[in-house]
């Protein structure tokens, strides 16, 4: 920006280049430096000045620009800037603007492409699938023994003994059998461990309103 003054400093016009500037007579001078006099028709001396833009403050925030000043020999216009504004509060349950599955589109961790979590789906499904015969054979090879009966001795003497029938049980063996062909069904790979994690974190965050 520039500006043109007169012999007081006083400003006269502005300017955003000096490709053709119109002097105060109302004719033209093309092609000016700063610091060069310009001459009107009239007689007049005037002379071109950059404006100083100095950055005053920290920050990612726009101030606006402050007053435009003849200060210390040169024109000058602060540049303000200032701290970001701190992240609106979301809304919750009950409010207006609350919409539990913008806001759960909105904070799902997008660092995670679309085609990784259908990817991680299916390789799941798939495992799953191939485990299946697995767990078929280990319910077809379940087993039952029969414990010992129980004997508890009579609570008045001459009575008989009472006698309780051993209970029906699985067998050790057939049930770790059944526990280890289903371990892997419930052991999500790491990926889609990640996926529905941060799934279930933002429904928690953003829950669905009440009816």
């Amino acid at each position: 920006m520039y500006i043109i003054e007169n012999e007081a400093h006083d400003k006269i016009s502005e300017h955003k280049n000096l490709s053709k500037v119109k002097r105060p007579d109302g004719g033209w001078s093309t092609n000016v430096k700063v610091g060069d006099p310009i001459h009107d028709e009239d007689g007049g001396v005037y002379f071109i000045q950059r404006v100083l833009e100095p950055v005053v403050g920290e920050g990612p925030r726009n101030l606006g620009w402050g007053p435009l000043e003849y200060v210390d020999g040169s024109w000058q216009r602060e540049n303000r800037i200032g701290p970001a504004l701190p992240p609106p509060q979301d809304p919750v349950p009950g409010d207006d603007l609350y919409n539990h599955r913008d806001l759960r589109k909105r904070d799902y961790d997008k660092n995670i492409p679309m085609g990784d979590q259908a990817d991680a789906i299916l390789k799941w499904a798939t495992s799953i699938r191939m485990k299946q015969s697995a767990v078929a054979d280990a319910v077809d090879g379940l087993t039952i023994e029969q414990l010992p009966d129980v004997v508890t001795p009579a609570a008045v003497e001459g009575d008989p003994d009472v006698v309780t029938p051993g209970a029906i049980q699985l067998t050790a063996d057939s049930l770790n059998g059944l526990k280890s062909a289903l371990d892997p069904v419930f052991d999500l790979p790491s990926d889609l461990d990640g996926v529905i994690g941060q799934w279930t974190s933002v429904k928690a965050k953003f829950p669905k309103p009440e009816e």
